[in-house]
């Protein structure tokens, strides 16, 4: 359970957060944001191609259909189930939804678009350049997250790495993941048992409802958040630079970095080189 009040509270601070970042990336590094936004990604496929093309491209469509319809999913998931109408101040604690909850939380935690994003993020805003080459493990994730993405954006003070924290537990995502999990609804009590627990001092055993509930807001918030911002200041930015020209920093075949410019269109919501 979770109150109407915990809930916007959580999405403001996570709003805020993101955007912040993106703002202060803006104003220290405008090739880095504007690679952010515009995907840019290393393609393996292109590789010794006839053509030879260049693998640096930009306006990465696999990552971002997954992330159209992820967006769409949740957007359609949180007003159903968050949409807190005026009779309604508390969320219940509904099995059912709450089952749904554990399946859309594993797939936040597994999913390689949202962890390249935030990884890209945090290094970026930590003053690194733009890692167009980047690889999620297919295993060991927790290390990844916590290494690799919280614990960067701790460095600099963001508030992002307190929000991941608060989200993200190994104990959660492996008990979901695997089905290791059950509800424990006898003598009053609500709460999860995490069935994958051994005993080490940094497992969860078990979890209340309500904390539960804190968990799940705070990585759907997240994630929602993180593509609806990221879209926005996308769309925003012809708006924003009076331009729908920009420069970048974009490395060759051979590994030489020239200042490139792109072009956005905005009717396409697309990104191209300049040519």
């Amino acid at each position: 359970m979770i109150t109407k009040q915990d809930f916007l509270d959580i999405d403001n601070q996570i709003k805020e957060s993101i955007q912040q970042t993106l703002n202060t990336l803006k104003a220290s590094s405008v090739s880095n944001y504007l690679l952010f936004l515009a995907d840019g990604e290393y393609d393996k496929s292109l590789e010794n191609t006839v053509q030879n093309l260049n693998p640096f491209t930009i306006d990465n469509r696999r990552d971002g259909y997954k992330d159209s319809t992820r967006l769409t999913f949740l957007n359609n998931f949180l007003n159903a189930f968050y949409s807190f109408p005026d009779d309604q101040p508390v969320t219940d604690d509904n099995e059912q939804r709450i089952h749904l909850e554990l399946m859309v939380y594993s797939h936040i935690w597994e999913s390689k678009p949202f962890l390249k994003k935030l990884h890209r993020l945090a290094h970026i805003s930590n003053g690194e350049e733009y890692d167009w080459q980047l690889n999620v493990p297919n295993t060991r994730k927790h290390d990844f997250i916590r290494n690799n993405i919280r614990g960067v954006f701790e460095t600099r003070g963001n508030n992002i790495a307190e929000i991941i924290g608060k989200g993200f537990h190994t104990s959660l995502r492996n008990a979901f993941a695997h089905s290791e999990y059950s509800f424990d609804t006898m003598n009053g009590n609500q709460r999860i048992w995490l069935d994958n627990c051994k005993g080490a001092a940094w497992e969860l055993q078990e979890i209340s409802f309500d904390d539960w509930s804190k968990r799940f807001a705070h990585s759907v918030l997240l994630s929602y958040n993180l593509l609806n911002q990221v879209h926005f200041n996308r769309t925003s930015l012809i708006a924003d630079f009076g331009t729908d020209r920009f420069s970048i920093r974009h490395p060759s075949k051979s590994g030489i970095v020239r200042d490139t410019n792109i072009i956005y269109r905005h009717e396409h919501d697309s990104f191209n080189f300049e040519h």
